[in-house]
């Protein structure tokens, strides 16, 4: 027997294209289109005229599942959007301690001692407390030392379970995932409409009831999803709801992109060491520079403060840092906090609309999935229960708040003094009241329990130790139960040597799996256009 419910929501407009309103499109059709209740109509409105503004992402450890759960085979995205692996993030010229400046915050978690559950990191500090040198990240984690030898995080046909370096993540062509999208949106039958929106009609209760465009009249919607980017055209400029800027708590709000094309006929940049399998972020004078390797060309760019350095200084700086004179570059301003509450009446916000933290550890596309698995988690009818709306504001809020913590912990611990921008995050940034009573409790012995507020949060308590320890915050003891088990540790240490050793074996080069694959795509097309002939 068919449940029917006459208040289901039948119709779902989504203003605004690129990789956010393509994702939520494919992904919103996926779960509501693919049972067998009454279908719902998804149409998404993008502007010809109005272009991407991601300059090539990188993700996190949570995207192989949302494309998995789209149905999206990893090999066939991959090629379409020049995409390569991530296994973690190397952070460098950060700390401004003597000596080698650089850590890492790999993307699999760390392994946990049989019975106790006690983290590994427990057990580094107390070697590192007893005099012990060993750098955390390289102790810690297998990938650290498989990043350093270019190794992919899995095997081609991955039939072997242990041969893998875990959760990882992807660097991609942000304009090219949109495509893609499109493409497969569209041929599921996702309505587009390619015109720009004149004005918006609301009901008596003040909730969205169609938008106006030039050329295709009204589109009436149930449900209104702002896909808008930074002007928020739907939730910030229509129903005004205001935006909290995070701006005292982090002082980036101008980037500079500039991508950079390897040599030609090298499209895996083998001439100049390969591609790495993960990303490099470098502190520069007034912020930082990030590199996401892809296949045929790098994704580069310089976050910076504006109060302290000119778009024209801040592109020559990192044009030297490149050591690159003559690609165009690509000037953004962007606005970091959040839309207070990211649904209001019957519109969500969802991607660039909704918020923006800079994207120091790679949370765009992510923030991306986590609004539209919580507005599923929240989906209404179309008598919009309150209850639903609010839950999903709080959530996402705290999920906002909690990344926030996270990216300033990397500034409000740095040692340098070079310049003023890094005086005033040493000495005048306004750490939030949620980070500043965790650092107290850091200062004097790192927890065995969650360390975030949130029940699940993205960034786990060996993330915080990566930054933590990288930057040379360290507790004054060790937790009590780690002078139990000295022995034990000792082993665990070494099995996960061993480990490391075996997956250096067995795993491919990241330039040779990614060859593999794009031969095969090859292949298999030339299979394809073979039979139709």
């Amino acid at each position: 027997m068919k449940l029917q419910n006459p208040q289901q929501i039948q119709n779902i407009v989504i203003l605004g294209g690129g990789s956010a309103g393509w994702l939520s499109a494919t992904y919103l059709n996926q779960i509501l289109n693919s049972g067998q209740g009454s279908p719902c109509q998804i149409t998404l409105i993008e502007s010809a005229d109005i272009g991407i503004i991601g300059v090539g992402e990188a993700t996190i450890h949570t995207f192989p599942g949302t494309l998995q759960l789209l149905g999206i085979p990893e090999s066939e995205w991959m090629v379409k959007c020049n995409a390569t692996f991530k296994n973690a993030i190397k952070f460098v010229n950060w700390s401004g301690l003597p000596g080698k400046d650089e850590y890492w915050h790999p993307l699999t978690r760390l392994p946990e001692t049989p019975g106790s559950s006690i983290p590994l990191f427990h057990y580094w500090l107390q070697s590192k407390l007893q005099g012990n040198s060993a750098a955390f990240d390289a102790s810690c984690f297998a990938a650290v030392e498989l990043c350093a030898a270019q190794k992919s995080p899995k095997s081609v046909n991955n039939r072997n379970p242990h041969t893998t370096v875990g959760d990882y993540g992807y660097h991609l062509d942000a304009g090219l995932l949109a495509t893609y999208l499109k493409q497969k949106g569209k041929s599921e039958g996702i309505r587009q409409i390619v015109d720009h929106v004149l004005d918006v009609a609301f009901d008596e209760n003040g909730f969205i009831r169609h938008l106006v465009t030039e050329n295709h009249g009204e589109v009436a919607g149930d449900l209104f999803i702002d896909c808008s980017g930074f002007s928020g055209r739907l939730i910030n400029q229509a129903l005004q709801e205001p935006f909290i800027s995070y701006s005292d708590s982090l002082l980036c709000d101008r980037a500079v992109a500039l991508p950079v094309l390897y040599e030609s006929g090298d499209k895996y940049n083998e001439k100049r060491g390969g591609i790495n399998p993960y990303t490099t972020s470098t502190a520069l004078s007034t912020g930082w520079a990030w590199n996401t390797p892809l296949v045929e060309r790098s994704g580069n760019g310089y976050v910076y403060a504006s109060a302290f350095i000119s778009p024209e200084q801040a592109e020559m700086e990192l044009r030297q840092h490149l050591q690159e004179y003559t690609t165009p570059a690509r000037h953004l301003q962007i606005r970091v906090g959040k839309t207070r509450n990211t649904w209001v009446k019957n519109c969500v916000s969802i991607g660039l609309s909704s918020g923006f933290i800079e994207p120091l550890e790679s949370t765009g596309i992510y923030l991306i999935e986590a609004g539209l698995y919580h507005l599923l988690q929240n989906f209404p009818d179309q008598k919009f229960d309150p209850m639903l709306r609010e839950n999903y504001n709080r959530t996402m809020q705290n999920l906002y708040e909690d990344i926030r913590d996270f990216i300033v912990l990397h500034y409000c611990l740095t040692q340098r003094e070079d310049t003023p921008f890094w005086q005033a995050n040493k000495y005048n940034l306004k750490i939030p009241d949620s980070l500043q009573q965790r650092l107290e409790q850091w200062r004097f012995m790192w927890p065995s329990q969650n360390f975030s507020a949130v029940s699940q949060p993205l960034f786990g308590d060996y993330s915080y130790v990566c930054i933590l320890a990288g930057m040379g915050y360290l507790p004054e003891k060790v937790l009590p139960i780690v002078t139990y088990q000295q022995g034990l540790s000792t082993q665990l240490f070494t099995q996960l040597s061993n480990y490391s050793q075996q997956l250096k074996k067995c795993l491919p080069n990241h330039v040779d799996y990614l060859r593999d694959i794009h031969q095969r795509d090859i292949l298999t097309n030339l299979f394809v256009k073979g039979n139709r002939q």
